[in-house]
C-alpha cells in the first residue's frame, strides 16, 4: 500500500520560545490563545479541522506524571496539643516544631495529614459567623464565589432582584445576596466561597496576623462552605503551599501527585495535564489539617456517605519566597555599581564586550559572599509590612488626651525589626515596616523599649529614660513616631481584642 501522502499542516510538529523568561512565555500563551479562538471560529466556519501548533508536548520534558500508583501520606497526631499554647503556623503543624517541620520540606516536599480534635479549630469559624458573613458584610465578587463541578455560577443568578414593585431596595453596601436563591444552587451541589475570610473576620485575622509576624511573608484565608458530593473546583494546582484546615463536618480529599516540581504562576513552562488518577484519597474530620506542596494536583467534594451533611474548610496559604526573589534582591544591589547601568556593548569590539562582562562577573563574584543568606533574610523581614490597623480613638491627636499617659504603644513591624548603631556618626537606623529611619544616637533606649515589647504605656516608656529625658520630650518624640506611621497609639477602652 502506498504511503498516505502526508498534508503540509502536519509537518509542523511543534515549536516553543528562543527566550526561557516567565514574562515571555505568558505573553506568548496570551497571543496563542488568541489564535486558537481564532481558529477554532474559523474551522467551525469552513467545517474543516482546526490546525493547532502546541507550545510545547503534551508532558514536560524530563517529568514523571504521577499515575495511577498510590502512595503514604504520613499523619501526625495533634490530640495532645493545646491550640492556645500555640502561635501561627505552629497552630497548624503540631506536633511538629515549625523549624523541623520546614527543614522536612525544604527538599522535596510532601503531603502531610495533622489529625487533632474536633474541637481543635472551633474558634475559628461556625454556621453563625458565616450566615452574618453573607448577610452583614456585603460580599460581592471577588470576594464571594459560588461554584460547581469548576463552573463559576454567575453571581446574578444569586443575588437580589429589586426590580419588583414592593421589593426590599438594597443600597450600595448592603448585602445583595438572596438566600432562597443562594439556597437552592447550595442544595443543587454548588460551593461557597469567601475569599480573603481574614480580612473580615477577627478570630481567622488574628491567626493570619500570627503567621505573617513569624514568617515575614503574607498570608491569605479563603473559605468553601458545601453540602452535597459534587466538586466545587476542577482538580487543579496552586502556585504556593496550601494549609487546608477542617473548621467544621468532613470532607473527601484526593491528591494527584505533581507534573512539574514546584512550578510557579510566572514559569517558563507548561503545567498543564492533569494526571488522570488520584495517588491518595483521605477524609478530613473537624480539627484535622492537610498540607498541599506547591504543584500538587488536588480536588475534595463531601464524601457520598455525607451528602446533606454541612462541611467548612479554610484554605490557608503564604507567598512562596523563591530563589528568584533572590536574583531581584541582588539587582538591586547591582544597580549601585555603575557598570550595571551601562548599555550592554554587543556591537563593540571584542577586547570592549570581554572587559564589560569581565567586570559584570567580578561584581556578582562579590555580592555572592558567605553571609549571602543572612544579608537578604535581614533584608526581607526588614522590608514586610504588617497589615493596616486604624487606632482611632475619641482624639484625632491622641497626645492630647486626658488619658494619654496610659496609650498603649505599639512600634509597627516591630517582629522583624533591625536596629543598626554608627557611634563614629553618633546615630543609629531603625529598619522596621518596610521602612528605613535614621535616629540621634541619645535616642538609642526609647527606641529599643518599643522594640523590645509588644506594647507599652506611654508611661511606662518615659520611665525607662526619666534620668535623661524630661516627660515632655518623650511625648513630642513619641508624637513625631505617630505622624510618621512608625507607632501605633491604642486607646486601652478602645483596642481591639
Amino acid at each position: 500500500m502506498a504511503d498516505k501522502t502526508p498534508r503540509a499542516h502536519e509537518m509542523f510538529l511543534g515549536k516553543k520560545l528562543a527566550s526561557a523568561g516567565a514574562i515571555d512565555y505568558h505573553v506568548y500563551r496570551r497571543e496563542e490563545r488568541h489564535d486558537e479562538a481564532v481558529l477554532s471560529f474559523l474551522s467551525r466556519r469552513a467545517d474543516v479541522p482546526n490546525m493547532r501548533i502546541r507550545l510545547e508536548s503534551r508532558r514536560d520534558a524530563g517529568a514523571d506524571p504521577a499515575g495511577s500508583k498510590q502512595i503514604a501520606v504520613d499523619e501526625l497526631d495533634a490530640w495532645g496539643c493545646d491550640p492556645d499554647q500555640l502561635e501561627g503556623i505552629a497552630r497548624l503543624v503540631a506536633p511538629l516544631d515549625v523549624t523541623d517541620f520546614y527543614s522536612k520540606q525544604y527538599r522535596q516536599p510532601r503531603p502531610l495529614v495533622f489529625r487533632g480534635r474536633d474541637d481543635r479549630f472551633a474558634g475559628l469559624i461556625s454556621w453563625d459567623d458565616l450566615n452574618d458573613a453573607i448577610c452583614n458584610r456585603n460580599l460581592r465578587p471577588p470576594q464571594l464565589h459560588v461554584v460547581m463541578d469548576g463552573v463559576e455560577v454567575a453571581d446574578d443568578l444569586f443575588q437580589v432582584d429589586n426590580l419588583g414593585l414592593g421589593t426590599r431596595q438594597p443600597g450600595p453596601f448592603v448585602s445583595r445576596v438572596d438566600a432562597r436563591k443562594l439556597a437552592n444552587f447550595l442544595r443543587s451541589g454548588a460551593t461557597f466561597i469567601a475569599n480573603s475570610i481574614h480580612d473580615y473576620h477577627e478570630p481567622i485575622r488574628r491567626l493570619s496576623d500570627e503567621i505573617e509576624r513569624s514568617l515575614a511573608t503574607y498570608a491569605n484565608v479563603n473559605l468553601y462552605a458545601s453540602w452535597r458530593s459534587t466538586r466545587g473546583f476542577a482538580t487543579h494546582w496552586d502556585d504556593h503551599d496550601v494549609y487546608i484546615i477542617q473548621a467544621v463536618g468532613e470532607k473527601e480529599w484526593h491528591l494527584f501527585g505533581e507534573t512539574r516540581n514546584l512550578p510557579t504562576t510566572l514559569d517558563n513552562r507548561p503545567n498543564l495535564d492533569r494526571p488522570d488518577e488520584p495517588v491518595w484519597s483521605g477524609k478530613l474530620t473537624a480539627g484535622d489539617v492537610l498540607y498541599v506542596p506547591r504543584g500538587w494536583w488536588h480536588d475534595a467534594r463531601v464524601d457520598e456517605a455525607d451528602d446533606g451533611k454541612g462541611s467548612i474548610h479554610l484554605t490557608l496559604n503564604t507567598r512562596p519566597i523563591t530563589g528568584t526573589w533572590v536574583l531581584r534582591w541582588l539587582e538591586n544591589k547591582l544597580l549601585d555599581h555603575e557598570v550595571f547601568r551601562m548599555n550592554t556593548p554587543l556591537a563593540a569590539d571584542a577586547a570592549s564586550r570581554e572587559d564589560y562582562f569581565r567586570r559584570l562577573v567580578e561584581l556578582i563574584r562579590e555580592e555572592l559572599s558567605d553571609d549571602l543568606g543572612d544579608r537578604f533574610e535581614s533584608d526581607i523581614r526588614a522590608s514586610w509590612t504588617e497589615a493596616t490597623r486604624t487606632s482611632l480613638s475619641t482624639y484625632i491627636e491622641p497626645w492630647k488626651s486626658p488619658l494619654w499617659d496610659s496609650f498603649q504603644l505599639s512600634l509597627k513591624g516591630r517582629r522583624h525589626a533591625a536596629i543598626e548603631t554608627y557611634p563614629a556618626k553618633g546615630s543609629f537606623v531603625l529598619r522596621a515596616n518596610g521602612i528605613v529611619r535614621k535616629f540621634d544616637l541619645r535616642c538609642l533606649d526609647l527606641i529599643r523599649a518599643l522594640a523590645g515589647s509588644e506594647s507599652l504605656s506611654v508611661e511606662e516608656l518615659k520611665g525607662t529614660c526619666r534620668d535623661r529625658f524630661p516627660g515632655e520630650f518623650v511625648d513630642g518624640f513619641v508624637k513625631q513616631l505617630i505622624k510618621d506611621d512608625a507607632v501605633s497609639a491604642f486607646c486601652p477602652s478602645a483596642r481591639a481584642p
